[in-house]
């Protein structure tokens, strides 16, 4: 996990570094996310997120620092053998959103598209009832798993509704893109999740 915490520092201190140069010329305000949702196995993801948003005329733009996690399973036969693979993830990542038909004065819906950067810690783990090469035996067959620290990519798209000009709801598709590791090659997952954001300023 230290690997994971230095690289989130890092990103950590970029965005920040954003932050106060971007504040310093156009008015915003700090805001807090936070969501649960689902990816397309339906594993469970969370997250949080602490922001700034900055406002462009009709559209704003948002730089946050992110959290997420998210427990993701997936089964599949071959041979006639089981396999059963768990993945966890845990992000500390550098987000951020352009916020299109979102100004300080406008309610109703509005559209998001952002990118990111992060530090991502997965546990991998893969059960076969059925074929035992897999290394360690369990009854029935046996397992392999590891675990490691690597970077990865954050795509994020979707459509909020603002409500007050201190909260809104959103939904959106946060895409992990996770670089190769020493015991797989890289992996996708897109999840899907329902925030609440709270807009202090």
């Amino acid at each position: 996990m230290s690997r994971t915490w230095k690289l989130g520092l890092l990103v950590s201190c970029l965005t920040l570094s954003l932050v106060a140069v971007a504040s310093a010329q156009k008015p915003g305000g700090v805001g807090v996310r936070f969501g649960i949702g689902t990816d397309i196995t339906g594993g469970i993801a969370y997250g949080g997120q602490l922001n700034y948003t900055l406002y462009q005329n009709l559209n704003a733009f948002e730089l946050g620092l992110a959290l997420f996690g998210g427990k993701f399973e997936e089964s599949s036969e071959e041979y006639g053998n089981t396999y059963d693979e768990t993945t966890k993830i845990f992000v500390i990542g550098a987000m951020a959103n352009y916020l299109f038909r979102y100004s300080m004065d406008l309610s109703g819906p509005y559209f998001v598209a952002g990118v990111g950067v992060g530090a991502i810690s997965v546990e991998w783990e893969e059960r076969s009832q059925g074929d035992f090469s897999l290394g360690t035996p369990i009854p029935g067959g046996s397992m392999q798993s590891d675990d490691g620290t690597t970077a990865g990519l954050i795509i994020n798209v979707g459509i909020g509704h603002r409500f007050t000009e201190m909260f809104d709801l959103r939904f959106q598709v946060p895409t992990f893109f996770i670089s190769g590791t020493d015991y797989r090659d890289g992996k996708t997952v897109p999840t899907f999740t329902l925030t609440a954001g709270f807009l202090f300023g």
